[in-house]
Formats: structure tokens, C-alpha cells, sequence
């Protein structure tokens, strides 16, 4: 109100309260792949194109490549809201990881699906990379070995340079870590690929003396780290597609990550080559995504992919063996590691329900999706109150908002319970003074029934009612 003179009566319109809190769209799938025959207007290169339901501009992809197959697997469950990111098809199978990889300054492979929502008006919440997850280079950078720690390093002027490797790989790179004037630590920071012989280490900036020997062998993906770099960015879930080939080099794979938002999926599925009439391998991840676009559709976001049938395909790539009550048995030894499998039991299904996270609080992925959707819906609902005055209106809004909210969800089964306070001992007149208000909120996403336990026992005193029965059948029928 003005602080203004006025002999009479005025009226001041005060701003309504938000609305209800709207859940942001959750089943948005972002899918990088290749299509060299494309139609560069319909899709150009490094650039997020959203697919809808339209068969004619998916068909504009052609078959060359990996993103016609990926939105055919995803429509194949349902049709969904799919971010194409379509990158160049290079000449080795190294040159296409690279340009699936991109740069994270230029907004190019992956690093593309953080356009969309400024051009789009979506967020990828699904990613997945078909065909281009699932290699291991075997000549990238594992180790690097202190041989001297050398003296009078300085933290913020020491550097490790690890020679270029031959044209059409990847550079490695690492930093140093220094301790009292010692180097004692060289953390590899990108493990590069395409060496094909052990590659010169170099210690840069002030101090003498240190030695770094490096080694070679499998190293992590480089399409799967970099969704790893994302993922946490766009508050999504990227599922990748382990090698395919045995439980063990699953096992492996699935140690290169360790993140909440990342999902294994290991072996992939057959499908059916039209053109030859005969069951090829194609990797499992948009299916995974598919199935999880429908779900989150059809019963929600808090509910997870695991242990629904996968539509359209004729098995596993590889038999995986599967018993419920066996802990032996692979499926449940590939689960116990973190990665997703496909069994067999009244169809083809998913089975797993992990990420490739540590925290046992964050273990399952649909508990992390749901905290991930509440606290993205919750931000965006309260944008309008933005650089409003404060105000007993303001917090008493804030606060009434986020608790109807959770309470809906609560209702809808997407929560246990949640609540809402503001802390005045966290809230100080130095802080509104400053323009801040914190508020704080529980919640507790509901769990997924992972292990099922019946507790049987023998009861002989039963037949003390079985030997009444009969006495009083041959008593009647006397």
C-alpha cells in the first residue's frame, strides 16, 4: 500500500494466492543416437528435436543407425514424449562415442538435451543412448602409479599432462593432489581411449622430483560417464546398457558407476529383423525407458519399471536363469550388484529395481525419481512468489503450499507422509533483512517390496482335528 495522501476510500487489489502445486511431466524421454540418412531439417545434428507421436517425422530418421530402432523400442511399449538428439556417425566406433559425448561449453551430444527446456519447454527425464552405452575401450587410461611424490609441490600450480594418444582417440586427463610439498595423488579425471602404447606422464608447475607411470586397460564408457554428468543436472535417470555378454563383464561394467540416478541394464533383448525374418540383438535401454514413460503415465512416477512385461520381443539376449525363492541364481546375483536383468516368468520382464548408488536410503530408483519430481514440482510452483515483499501472506503461502501438496501425494500413494515448517531459529532478522527465507520439509517416498518372505511351520497338533472329522464321518455313516 502507498504511503500517499487520500481524503476518501480506495480499493487495492492484492495478489491471489498459487495455485495448486503441479507436478512437473516426468516420463520425458531423452534419446541420443545416430541417424546418418536423416533428414538434417527435421533433424539437425546436436539439436533437440521433440517427437511426439508422429510416425512420418520419427520415419524421417531412416533405418541407418541407432535412433529409429530406440523410438521404435520405446514406442513399442507406448507411445511418449521423446527428445531426439541426433550426433554424427563416425568413422570407428571411438570417432561416434565422441561425438555422442560432445562438449559440455558448446552444448553439443549429450550435453544437447540441456537445450530443452530452453526450446522445448521439456525436460528429459529418461535418458538413454541405445547401442552406444554398452562398449568398454580396452586401451584407455586405468591407473596412475606415484613413483617418487617429489617436494616443495604447490596445490593450486601443480598439473599432470598425460601424452595425446594416436589420431581418432581421446586424451586423457587427471589432477594432481598435494600434500605437504609431496604429490600423492593423481585422480584420473578422464580416462581417454585409443592408446596403443603406455603414454608419457608429466608433472607441471613448481616442485621437483615426482613420477607418475600410467597403465592401460577397460575403462568406463565414455557415453555413460558423460549421462553421468547430467543426470544430476536435469534431476533425470539415464539407463545404460551393460556388454551383454556374461554375468562377470556385467559385474564390471557396472562397477564404472555410482550414482543414484544410473541404472544397468543388463543382457539385452532379441527383436525382429523385418528385413531379414530372423531375431537380432538390440539393446534393452529404450525399452526400459518405454516401459517407464507408460508407467509413469498410467500409475506414477513412485512406481517402477522393474517386473512389467516387455512388449515386443521374443526373450533376452542371453538366458538369464531365474527362481524366486533363489538367491543363487543369476538374476538375483546380477540384482544384488546393482544392475537390472530380464526374466522369464509368464513373460519377458524387467527385473530389478536399483540404482548404482551407495546411500542404502537411496537405493531404489524410484524413491530417488519421486523426491526428484516433488522437489522440481515444488520450485516451480513457488517461482511466481519470487521477489515478492515479505510478508505473513508470503511465508504463511509458502508453507500452506508445499504441505497441500504432500498431502495430495500422500493421498495418492506417491508418499508415506510428509511435512512443512518454517524454523525461526534458521530464519533470523539478518536473514529476511538479506532477502532469504529457508524452508524446510520431510518427506518419505514409499519403498518398493523387494523381498517377500512367507514363514512356514510343521503343525502335527492339525491332526487332532483330522482324527475328530473321521471318528464323527464313521460315526455317521454307521
Amino acid at each position: 500500500m502507498t504511503v500517499q495522501y487520500l481524503h476518501g476510500i480506495e480499493t487495492i487489489e492484492l495478489d491471489s494466492p498459487s495455485g495448486p502445486v503441479e507436478t512437473v511431466k516426468s516420463n520425458v524421454i531423452g534419446l541420443v543416437g545416430t541417424a546418418p540418412n536423416a533428414d538434417p531439417d527435421l533433424f539437425p545434428l546436436n539439436t533437440p528435436v521433440a517427437v511426439f507421436a508422429d510416425a512420418l517425422k520419427a520415419g524421417s530418421l531412416k533405418t541407418d543407425g541407432t535412433l529409429l530402432d530406440a523410438v521404435d523400442a520405446i514406442y513399442s511399449q507406448k507411445s511418449a514424449v521423446v527428445v531426439v538428439v541426433r550426433v554424427a556417425e563416425g568413422t570407428s566406433t571411438e570417432e561416434t562415442w565422441s561425438n555422442a559425448v560432445g562438449s559440455p561449453t558448446g552444448k553439443t551430444g549429450v550435453w544437447s538435451l540441456l537445450k530443452a527446456r530452453p526450446m522445448l519447454q521439456v525436460i528429459p527425464k529418461l535418458l538413454v543412448a541405445p547401442g552406444l552405452t554398452s562398449g568398454r575401450p580396452t586401451n584407455g587410461l586405468r591407473n596412475l602409479v606415484i613413483g617418487d611424490t617429489g617436494a616443495n609441490y604447490v596445490q593450486g600450480t601443480t598439473g599432470i599432462t598425460i601424452a595425446p594418444p594416436p589420431a581418432g582417440g581421446r586424451q586423457a586427463t587427471a589432477r594432481a593432489q598435494v600434500v605437504g610439498g609431496k604429490l600423492t595423488g593423481a585422480i584420473i579425471t578422464d580416462p581417454g581411449y585409443g592408446y596403443d602404447s603406455i603414454p608419457a606422464v608429466t608433472v607441471t608447475g613448481a616442485g621437483t622430483g615426482a613420477t607418475v607411470t600410467a597403465t592401460l586397460g577397460h575403462v568406463a564408457n565414455p557415453v555413460g560417464v558423460s549421462f553421468a554428468s547430467i543426470v544430476d543436472r536435469l534431476r533425470a535417470v539415464a539407463f545404460l546398457d551393460g556388454p551383454g555378454t556374461s554375468y562377470e563383464d556385467a559385474v564390471e561394467y557396472r562397477g564404472d558407476y555410482g550414482s543414484q540416478r544410473i541404472s544397468i541394464v543388463d543382457p539385452g533383448v532379441l527383436s525382429w529383423d523385418t528385413e531379414n525374418s530372423i531375431y537380432v540383438q538390440k539393446p534393452a535401454s529404450a525399452y526400459a525407458a518405454g516401459i517407464q514413460a507408460r508407467i509413469d503415465e498410467e500409475k506414477g512416477f513412485w512406481y517402477s519399471f522393474s517386473n512389467e512385461v516387455i512388449q515386443n520381443i521374443g526373450g533376452p539376449a542371453r538366458p538369464v536363469d531365474f527362481m524366486p525363492n533363489d538367491r543363487d541364481c543369476e538374476a538375483n546375483m546380477l540384482n544384488s550388484q546393482q544392475i537390472t536383468t530380464i526374466i522369464h516368468d509368464d513373460g519377458f520382464r524387467f527385473w530389478g529395481v536399483r540404482g548404482t548408488g551407495t546411500d542404502p536410503l537411496w537405493a531404489h530408483l524410484s524413491v530417488r525419481r519421486t523426491a526428484d519430481m516433488i522437489y522440481e514440482s515444488l520450485e516451480r510452483a513457488e517461482r511466481s512468489r519470487m521477489d515478492k515483499p515479505f510478508s505473513l501472506q508470503l511465508l504463511s503461502g509458502i508453507q500452506g503450499d508445499v504441505n497441500k501438496y504432500l498431502r495430495l501425494l500422500k493421498a495418492r500413494g506417491a508418499l508415506i507422509g510428509g511435512r512443512s515448517w518454517i524454523d525461526p531459529h534458521v530464519n533470523t532478522p539478518a536473514t529476511f533483512a538479506a532477502g532469504e527465507l529457508t524452508v524446510d520439509f520431510d518427506l518419505e517416498p514409499p519403498a518398493l517390496l523387494e523381498h517377500l518372505q512367507f514363514r512356514a511351520q510343521r503343525r502335527p497338533d492339525y491332526y487332532s482335528d483330522f482324527i475328530e472329522e473321521f471318528t464323527r464321518t464313521i460315526a455317521n455313516n454307521g
